[in-house]
C-alpha cells in the first residue's frame, strides 16, 4: 500500500513540472518582446526630441535676428506743429501761466501711439481733448487740443520793464530718439492774432526741436550707470513784453512822494521837532509799505531787482534827511543859525539832484 502511494506522488510531481515548463517559456518570450518594444520606442523618441530642440533653437535665432533688425532700423521722423490760440492767468507769485493750443502730428506709421504717449514736460497739469486720427494718402495725420498749466520761472530783475519767454515743451515718453525723432513744422505753426494779454505785448513766436538727455539709468541693473537716454523734444515758444511805463508811475509814485516829503523838511526850522523829524519818519513807513505791496505781487527772487534798488536808494536818502536834520538842529542850539540854514539849502539841492540822477540811471538801464 505504501509503495503504491509513493509511486503515485512521484508521478504527480513529474506532471506538475512538465506543465510548468511551457508557462516558463511563455513568460521568458513575453519579457523579451516587451524589452524589444521599449528599445524601439526610445529610438523613435530620441530623434523627435532632437528635432524639437532644433526647432526651438531656430525660433530663438529668428527672434534674436528680428530684435537686431529693429535696433538697426532708423528712427521714425514725425513732423510736429502747433497753433496757440489762448494765453491767460499769468500768476507771478505761483510761477505759472495757462496756455491753450492745437497740436498736430504727420507720420508715416499709424502704430506709434503719438497721442497716447504725449507729455507736456514743463506743465503742472494738462488735459487733452478733441483727438483725431486720419489717413491722408501715405501719411497719418493726428491732432489734439491741449490745455496746459505751464510752470514758468518769471524773470523780474527789470520789473516793471521785464520780458518773459514762455515755452511749452512736448515729448513722447515711450520712445527715445533712437526710435522717434521730431521735426518742427515751422511754416504752419503760429500764434493767433487775437491772443491778447492785458498789459503785455506778444512777439517772437517760434517752434523748434532738440534732444534732451536724462543723465540716469533709472536704477535699472541691466543698464550701465554711464548709459543715458535722450528723447526728442518739441519746444513751442513766444515772448511777452510788459507795457510797463504807465505801470511804473502807478507803482512808484508813492515812493517818490515819500522821498520828496522828506526833502521838504529842509525848509522847516530844526527847532520845530515834530514836523521836521515826524515827516521823515512817516516817509520811511510809507516807503516800507510801498515795497511790501509791490513785492507781494512778484515771485520770490534772490537777485537784486529794480524794485529793490529804487526802494533801497529811497531808504538811504530818507535816512540822510533825518541825519542832516539832526546836525542842523545841533547848529541851531549852538547859535549857528546861518550855518544851519546853509546846510539845509545845500542838502536839499544836492540830495534832490543826486536822487533824480540815480533813479534815471537805474530805470534807463532796465529799459
Amino acid at each position: 500500500m505504501l509503495k503504491n502511494y509513493s509511486f503515485y506522488r512521484r508521478l504527480t510531481r513529474k506532471r506538475i513540472l512538465t506543465s510548468l515548463i511551457p508557462l516558463a517559456v511563455f513568460v521568458i518570450l513575453a519579457s523579451g518582446a516587451l524589452l524589444q518594444q521599449d528599445k524601439n520606442t526610445g529610438k523613435q523618441q530620441q530623434p523627435q526630441l532632437k528635432k524639437n530642440e532644433k526647432v526651438t533653437e531656430t525660433k530663438k535665432d529668428s527672434a534674436s535676428a528680428e530684435n537686431t533688425a529693429e535696433e538697426d532700423l532708423p528712427a521714425d521722423t514725425v513732423k510736429v506743429g502747433a497753433y496757440v490760440f489762448s494765453v491767460y492767468d499769468l500768476d507771478f507769485p505761483a510761477n505759472k501761466v495757462n496756455v491753450d493750443l492745437y497740436l498736430w502730428y504727420n507720420s508715416n506709421k499709424d502704430s506709434l501711439g503719438l497721442l497716447e504717449y504725449l507729455e507736456v514736460i514743463n506743465s503742472s497739469e494738462f488735459t487733452k481733448s478733441g483727438e483725431t486720427n486720419e489717413k491722408r494718402g501715405s501719411s497719418n495725420y493726428q491732432t489734439v487740443r491741449l490745455n496746459a498749466t505751464i510752470k514758468q520761472e518769471w524773470q523780474v530783475t527789470d520789473f516793471p520793464f521785464d520780458e518773459q519767454k514762455i515755452e511749452i515743451m512736448i515729448e513722447d515718453f515711450d520712445k527715445d530718439n533712437s526710435k522717434l525723432v521730431f521735426a518742427a513744422d515751422t511754416i504752419a505753426s503760429k500764434i493767433d492774432k487775437k491772443v491778447h494779454v492785458d498789459g503785455w505785448k506778444i512777439k517772437d513766436f517760434g517752434i523748434k526741436t532738440d534732444d534732451h538727455v536724462y543723465e540716469t539709468n533709472y536704477g535699472d541693473p541691466d543698464i550701465a550707470l554711464n548709459e543715458f537716454s535722450a528723447y526728442s523734444r518739441v519746444v513751442v515758444y513766444f515772448t511777452i513784453e510788459r507795457e510797463g511805463k504807465g505801470l511804473f508811475f502807478k507803482l512808484f509814485v508813492g515812493l517818490f512822494i515819500s522821498v520828496l516829503i522828506s526833502l521838504l523838511t529842509f525848509f522847516i526850522n530844526p527847532l520845530d521837532l515834530d514836523p521836521r523829524f515826524g515827516l521823515s519818519v512817516g516817509a520811511i513807513f510809507a516807503a516800507i509799505a510801498s515795497q511790501y505791496v509791490i513785492t507781494s505781487t512778484l515771485p520770490q527772487n534772490e537777485s537784486l531787482t529794480l524794485v529793490d534798488i529804487l526802494h533801497d536808494i529811497s531808504f538811504i536818502y530818507i535816512f540822510l534827511c533825518i541825519l542832516i536834520s539832526t546836525i542842523s538842529l545841533h547848529y541851531m542850539k549852538l547859535g549857528k543859525e546861518a550855518l544851519s540854514q546853509k546846510l539845509d539849502r545845500y542838502s536839499f539841492f544836492v540830495f534832490a539832484l543826486s536822487y533824480i540822477i540815480l533813479i534815471i540811471y537805474f530805470v534807463g538801464r532796465a529799459l
